[in-house]
C-alpha cells in the first residue's frame, strides 16, 4: 500500500495540533468554578461564584453576576435585623420578650431586641437569657446578704438561732481547751492525775478558808 505524501503531511499537522491543545490544557489555571469556591471573609458563595457581602442592616436582594463584586442589597424590613456583613437572602426576625421579661432595648436594623427578667425574677441559667424564675425570699430573722437581681438569686445569711448555737459551741470548746491546759500544767508539777490534782487544790483552798 502506497501513502500519498500529502496525506502524511496532513496527519503530521493534526498530530502537532493535538499535542498543542493538550499542552495548553495542562498549563491552564484551575477552572473558574473551582477558584470561585475560595471566597474571602467579606464574600459569600452564590451559585458557582463569590459575591461581596451586604452591610449590617441589609440583605441580598439580587446576587452579583460578575464574580467578586457586590450585588443588589436592600435595607432590613421593620422587625428584622442583621448584625454583621452577610449574604443572607432575608434579614433575621427580631426576638420577643417573654411574659416574665421586660424590654431593655428595642430591635433595630443592626441589633436584636434586648430583654431582661422583670423585678422579682432572675435567670435560672447564668448562660441563658430565656427562662426566668421568681426570687427567693429569706425567712424571717435571716439576714439578706445579697439582694436578687436579673442575673442572680437572693443570697440569705444564717438564722440568728443558728448563729447563737455556733457561738455556744465555740465557747464550750474554749472552756475545754483551758481545762486541758490547766491539767497539763498541774501534771508537770505533780505526778498525780488531773482529777487528783484538782481535788488536792480544792482541799487546800477549803483549809485556808476555814483556818
Amino acid at each position: 500500500m502506497i501513502f500519498h505524501p500529502v496525506s502524511v503531511s496532513n496527519l503530521g499537522r493534526c498530530l502537532q495540533l493535538y499535542l498543542l491543545v493538550q499542552l495548553q490544557l495542562t498549563t491552564m489555571p484551575e477552572p473558574l468554578y473551582r477558584q470561585s469556591k475560595n471566597c474571602s471573609t467579606d464574600e459569600h458563595l452564590s451559585g458557582d461564584h463569590c459575591c461581596k457581602n451586604c452591610s449590617a442592616g441589609e440583605f441580598v436582594q439580587e446576587s452579583c453576576t460578575i464574580p467578586h463584586t457586590l450585588g443588589q442589597c436592600e435595607k432590613c424590613h421593620p422587625g428584622t435585623f442583621t448584625e454583621a456583613g452577610n449574604g443572607l437572602e432575608s434579614c433575621i426576625p427580631c426576638s420577643s420578650c417573654g411574659k416574665d421579661q421586660e424590654k431593655v432595648a428595642d430591635c433595630s436594623a443592626t441589633s436584636d431586641r434586648k430583654c431582661q427578667c422583670r423585678m422579682g425574677h432572675f435567670y435560672s441559667d447564668p448562660g441563658s437569657s430565656e427562662f426566668c424564675r421568681q426570687c427567693t425570699k429569706c425567712p424571717q430573722g435571716v439576714p439578706v446578704l445579697q439582694r436578687c437581681n436579673s442575673t442572680s438569686n437572693t443570697v440569705c445569711g444564717l438564722a440568728a438561732t443558728s448563729h447563737r448555737n455556733r457561738l455556744y459551741l465555740l465557747m464550750s470548746l474554749l472552756v475545754l481547751l483551758v481545762i486541758a491546759i490547766v491539767c497539763c500544767c498541774l501534771k508537770k508539777q505533780s505526778p498525780c492525775r488531773c482529777h487528783h490534782c484538782m481535788q488536792s487544790s480544792g482541799d487546800v483552798t477549803w483549809e485556808q478558808m476555814t483556818g
